[in-house]
Order: C-alpha cells, then structure tokens, then sequence
C-alpha cells in the first residue's frame, strides 16, 4: 500500500463537476464517474490502516450517489429524447 498523502489514487474526483438544470448529461461523464466508482472499490481493497478505510468507504459512498444519480439523469434524458418531449418530470 503507498503512503496516504503520496498516493495518486487518492486524487478520486479531482476534475471538477457541476450540473444546472437542464444540462444535457454526456455518457462520457457517466463512463468517468463509473471508472471514478471502479477506482473507489480498488483503493477500499487496498486500504491497510483505519484512517485510510475511512476515507475509502466516504470516497466509495459517494462515488457510488454520484454514478446512480448521472446513470439516472442520463436514461431519464435519452427517454425523453426517444419520446420527442422536452423538459417535464416522469
């Protein structure tokens, strides 16, 4: 295991990332969180102390609300997109 502040698998989410309503949602940022939630499984398999699984289960919680709510988002777009519908809730 690398040490907790030189680990570069530490640097999960560090592209920033902001949603206003009514952005279309890219399928690439959906494959980005899903690699960034695949990574968070990865560093909690390798963590060997208590602080550092800590911070990895904080890191795959949140990982995992952020790809569940752009997987959401994203079929709830290409719905309306397939209906021919802009804007409205389901």
């Amino acid at each position: 295991m690398c040490g907790f502040f030189k680990c570069k698998c530490l640097r999960i989410g560090s592209k920033p990332f902001a949603l206003s309503k009514g952005t279309k949602i890219n399928p690439e940022i959906v494959k980005a969180a899903g690699d960034e939630l695949r990574h968070a499984y990865q560093v909690l398999s390798q963590a060997d102390e208590e602080d550092m699984v800590d911070y990895a289960v904080f890191t795959v919680n949140a990982a995992e609300k952020r790809y569940g709510y752009l997987l959401k988002k994203l079929k709830e777009q290409e719905k309306r997109e397939l209906l021919g519908t802009e804007g409205g809730e389901f």
